[in-house]
């Protein structure tokens, strides 16, 4: 398929990267302006030219590769879309019915739990009071009664 940046290419671009970096971080811009471009900037702007030939080479290598695998599988490919397709919209039917059915149960259980409210004569409300309340008599009830004492000792 196509090269893959290794050796002396990659050791050139790293000190290439480092180089240029190095430079322009050091570098005074007004004396950078005025000095003729020496050797070692040309085989710098060399170096950085070659490797983004090698990269846009290897852009293409792949995109006319992949290009390539998809017009020899041009039928799978339609084929597994096809699948894909059916398979989805037998998913979203499932679906849609499950949340049919959903709706349909939440709404009779609502209705239910209305209809067994109304009949029961007492609301929410009042039956929680009512419980408070009897809870509130029995606490009061057992506070009211005296613990026996468990120390005495009881005639066999």
């Amino acid at each position: 398929m196509g090269k893959s940046v290794q050796g002396p290419l990659s050791f050139t671009v790293a000190l290439a990267i480092g180089a240029l970096f190095g430079a322009l971080g050091f570098a005074n811009p007004a004396v950078a302006q005025a000095d003729p471009i020496e050797p070692q900037a040309n085989s710098l702007q060399s170096a950085i030219d070659d490797f983004v030939a090698y990269l846009r080479s290897e852009t293409y290598d792949a995109a006319s590769e992949a290009a390539k695998i998809a017009r020899d599988h041009k039928d799978e490919i339609g084929a597994a879309k096809a699948t894909l397709h059916s398979r989805l919209a037998e998913l979203g039917a499932t679906l849609s019915d499950q949340k049919a059915r959903a709706e349909t149960l939440a709404s009779d259980a609502m209705a239910r739990l209305g209809a067994w409210s109304k009949s029961a004569g007492v609301s929410w409300a009042e039956a929680e009071r009512l419980a408070d309340d009897m809870l509130d008599s029995f606490t009061t009830w057992l506070r009211s009664q005296t613990p026996s004492d468990a120390t005495q000792e009881i005639p066999v």
